[in-house]
């Protein structure tokens, strides 16, 4: 019995489990490991803004993180613009690119590690 616990053992022991179930447990699973936005307190969002409008004024390169679907992403760029009706920030990724990005799933600032920025 104890054998029937370990590794892929549940799957190989159990010849009697419908497809259905096994998708339905690979479906938990995955919404288990989801992960819900984080709240940020005022002092953080406050520092964000903070190094967005510096990265909007002096053209310095910034790591923006986002949150999107369960997951955190992270763009690199300078901040080109800031529509404050739509909530959201315009930023330069590439000498030809760029990408706007929603206010509200901004999760973190930090400034790029990269000096270089367009090399």
């Amino acid at each position: 019995m104890r054998k029937k616990l370990e590794g892929n053992g549940l799957w190989e022991s159990s010849r009697m489990m419908l497809p259905e179930h096994k998708a339905a447990y690979v479906v938990h699973q995955g919404d288990l490991s989801n992960k819900t936005q984080p709240l940020l307190d005022e002092q953080e969002v406050e520092r964000m803004a903070r190094m967005i409008a510096h990265s909007l004024q002096f053209q310095q390169a910034i790591t923006l993180v986002t949150f999107q679907e369960g997951r955190e992403y992270e763009q690199s760029g300078i901040v080109t613009a800031i529509d404050q009706q739509l909530r959201r920030i315009r930023l330069r990724l590439g000498m030809d690119e760029e990408a706007w990005l929603d206010m509200r799933r901004i999760i973190g600032v930090s400034a790029a590690e990269t000096t270089d920025f367009y090399d």
